[in-house]
């Protein structure tokens, strides 16, 4: 019967039942029939080979197993990763995911989360930026939403987001201590609350070495330009610094890596003559050859958390607990994009120091004695 569309009415006429009793079957209810019903039903159903349509039981029971989940742009690799993290532990509990890439586009955005509702998904994670007012009125609609790598800070949503601030001090403490005398900031513009956050850990953070750090902070336009913007900032940079050694944090890597181009084009070496870091890993050494320091966003943990989340709200119902906010920590990877050139003056005398101290130490004792 490979060929053939099975029916439920198919079953229950094989297995002499009504279709009523094939349907609590199927759903699990089965303390309405005797062990030898059950069994009659079961190995009719082997026998068919019929395969009960999931989407219909769902709608039925207002239980699809689907989630949608709304990226900005799945070939970043921080945004794979949150996506394989969501869908593996969905995987294990069960659920399917259906991904939405909005690619910025705000209309868009709304449109194709709408098409995700009417298709009865069970709940939402967002990870690129919405507009306020449109989940607000999800949320109105008791849509189950998490928000994983974003934020929305005027509303009560279950959240998981990464807790930068730590990191980014230690970063920037770890590359001057390296004896860089200025660490400039580059970010894309400040249309979003961890964007501006970021940039306030920074000019927090590099008080410690600068007095006016915001005169280091360079807002580039997310265009087709954006090299030349890049660029024309760099070269400022260079401009008003000359003299002292520079560093470049990023925030992003779509932005690092563009930075790293223009730095080349300049003829300019890093890190000899900038060095550069900057937030996520892009798998720099398979680009450069060598590996970049990076705070480096756990994305799977935070797509992995989003979706137990998610799971929870959905197996325990919306209003059974409050929102909550989950903060997942960073980790900090050094390497030679930020480190002095070994052969730098300041390197030798350090290493030379080290090389004597011995001596000098032993020379130091006979005298006391």
């Amino acid at each position: 019967m490979a060929n053939e569309k099975i029916t439920i009415k198919m079953v229950s006429e094989k297995a002499n039942v009504s279709k009523t009793t094939v349907s609590r079957y199927l759903n699990g209810k089965y303390e309405f029939m005797s062990a030898e019903t059950k069994k009659r039903i079961e190995e009719v159903i082997e026998e068919l080979e019929y395969r009960p349509n999931a989407l219909a039981q769902g709608l039925k029971n207002n239980k699809t197993g689907l989630i949608g989940i709304v990226v900005s742009n799945i070939m970043i690799p921080e945004v794979a990763a949150l996506v394989r993290g969501v869908n593996d532990y969905c995987i294990r509990k069960s659920f399917q995911v259906i991904l939405v890439e909005t690619d910025h586009k705000n209309i868009s955005q709304q449109d194709q989360i709408q098409a995700l509702i009417d298709r009865q998904v069970e709940g939402l994670i967002l990870s690129s930026n919405q507009d306020e007012a449109f989940v607000k009125s999800l949320t109105e609609q008791k849509v189950k939403i998490v928000l994983a790598d974003c934020t929305i800070e005027e509303l009560m949503i279950d959240t998981v987001i990464v807790d930068n601030e730590k990191a980014t001090a230690e970063m920037i403490q770890r590359i001057y201590s390296e004896g860089f005398d200025r660490v400039a900031y580059f970010t894309p513009p400040l249309i979003t609350p961890s964007r501006k956050k970021k940039l306030a850990l920074f000019l927090e953070s590099s008080k410690i070495a600068v007095r006016n750090p915001e005169q280091l902070a360079f807002e580039i336009e997310e265009t087709q330009a954006a090299f030349d913007a890049c660029k024309e900032s760099l070269n400022e940079l260079l401009k008003k610094n000359q003299g002292y050694r520079l560093a470049i944090l990023a925030e992003n890597s779509e932005l690092m890596f563009a930075l790293i181009h223009v730095i080349y084009s300049l003829g300019l070496r890093i890190p000899e003559d900038v060095a550069i870091g900057g937030y996520d890993d892009l798998g720099w050494n398979k680009l450069y050859h060598h590996e970049m320091s990076v705070i480096e966003k756990p994305s799977y943990e935070i797509g992995s958390q989003a979706a137990e989340l998610l799971v929870k709200r959905i197996s325990k119902g919306k209003m059974q607990y409050k929102p909550k906010v989950i903060e997942v920590q960073p980790k900090i990877k050094m390497s030679g994009s930020t480190q002095v050139s070994d052969n730098s003056f300041d390197k030798i005398v350090i290493r030379m120091n080290q090389e004597n101290q011995p001596y000098i130490k032993k020379n130091y004792r006979k005298q006391d004695d």
